[in-house]
């Protein structure tokens, strides 16, 4: 199993950052490098079929789950990775935002469990890639975020002109921070205290 947390702060109030998480689509390929393509299935009001597929060490890999939303500032995604149409990995990952002075931070827990001996030994050799990549994945997200928030908080001239600028690099809150796993549930609010992917 390769288990890791990511933290990310990031300056827009938690529910700003919780609604811009979980609002899913198919055009979020465009948020950032490595994801190729995105399927998004609403199942109701608190659940989404979420289908990525990302470039990963020169191979398309496909994570496949269910985002469930367990809280007013936590959601998690329990799946499967999918290697050349096989599973080859089950997923978890829990999300939960606190407020902060600036705005919020986003902590995300992750843990992959290789479905064979193989894949066991291949995940736990590209752990530190799997962290870096979820880092710069989170960066590019925070950024996104914050842009929204300036153009919302800007009022309707200046929105109307925020995508224009989508291209433009924006300083996100500051870097993502990537703990060794801990128990999940360390130092981590239950799903009342906010936090959701």
């Amino acid at each position: 199993m390769v288990a890791f947390r990511v933290v990310q702060p990031v300056a827009a109030p938690p529910e700003f950052v919780v609604d811009w998480w979980l609002d899913y689509s198919d055009e979020d390929p465009e948020l950032t490098t490595g994801i190729v393509r995105r399927k998004v299935e609403r199942l109701d009001d608190r659940r989404v079929h979420l289908s990525t597929t990302s470039e990963f060490g020169g191979r398309e890999r496909t994570t496949d789950g269910v985002v469930t939303r367990t809280g007013p500032v936590s959601w998690e995604m329990e799946g499967r990775v999918l290697s050349s149409d096989r599973v080859v990995s089950s997923m978890r990952s829990t999300y939960t935002v606190e407020r902060q002075a600036s705005g919020s931070r986003v902590i995300a827990d992750f843990e992959f469990v290789g479905r064979s001996l193989g894949w066991r030994l291949a995940i736990a050799l590209s752990s530190v890639a799997l962290r870096r990549r979820q880092r710069a994945t989170f960066r590019d997200y925070a950024a996104a975020i914050e842009r929204e928030f300036a153009a919302h908080r800007s009022g309707p001239a200046l929105r109307a002109s925020a995508g224009s600028a989508a291209g433009a690099p924006l300083a996100a809150g500051g870097p993502a921070q990537i703990d060794p796993k801990v128990p999940a549930s360390e130092g981590v609010p239950s799903g009342d205290d906010r936090g959701r992917q």
